[in-house]
């Protein structure tokens, strides 16, 4: 049997030790509780950050969006004001020519210092106006509305060669000049709308 001093010797180191890994075992706990809190509080201001820089991403994004649309709009606005002035600009002139169609078709001077008379009559003959559509593209494959026009308009001319193509076709000077001014006006018009388009695209890819 043990004596009462071996027994306390012994139950002494034992409790030491007991002791010993119960304050390590909380020491760890308290570690990995500090360790977890540590982490977590890291974690959460890298997701913090990360969430403010993509609303900063987001937010710059946005304005560079809207300063480009206002862009967008103000060289269209642009644009189409200058495309207004030039359809204006081409009316004003079409009709300072229709002004003076009739005075500048039905009468002339057979000299500089003669006084004006009636112009001699002058005849286009349906083949002349059929070459002169031609001319113009009236009778050239288009689109469905163009090609019905077309096949409509050849039809009411005589053909290359046929005894018809030498009658009269009735057509005038001041009718020839007024197709002139009309068809002038639109060439412009498109040639005006293709130059603001292409304006308009290379200001965009700048």
């Amino acid at each position: 049997m043990l004596s009462v001093v071996e027994w306390l010797r012994k139950s002494w180191v034992g409790l030491v030790i007991a002791l010993w890994i119960v304050s390590f075992l909380g020491a760890m706990l308290a570690g990995q509780k500090e360790g977890y809190a540590q982490a977590k509080a890291e974690g959460d201001k890298a997701i913090s950050e990360l969430r403010l820089e993509h609303a900063e991403l987001r937010t710059t994004a946005a304005e560079s969006n809207l300063v480009e649309y206002r862009q967008q709009v103000s060289r269209a606005n642009q644009a189409e004001s200058l495309l207004l002035q030039t359809q204006d600009q081409l009316k004003v002139a079409k009709q300072q020519l229709q002004e003076r169609t009739a005075h500048v078709s039905t009468q002339y001077r057979p000299a500089p210092a003669a006084a004006p008379i009636p112009a001699p009559r002058c005849v286009f003959t349906r083949g002349w106006v059929r070459d002169f559509n031609l001319a113009l593209g009236a009778g050239l494959p288009g689109t469905a509305a163009g090609a019905a026009s077309a096949s409509a308009d050849t039809a009411a001319w005589p053909a290359p060669g046929a005894d018809a193509e030498l009658l009269e076709s009735g057509v005038r000077p001041v009718d020839i000049l007024a197709h002139a001014q009309d068809y002038g006006t639109w060439a412009q018009s498109n040639l005006a709308q293709l130059n603001q388009l292409l304006d308009l695209q290379e200001k965009e890819s700048r």
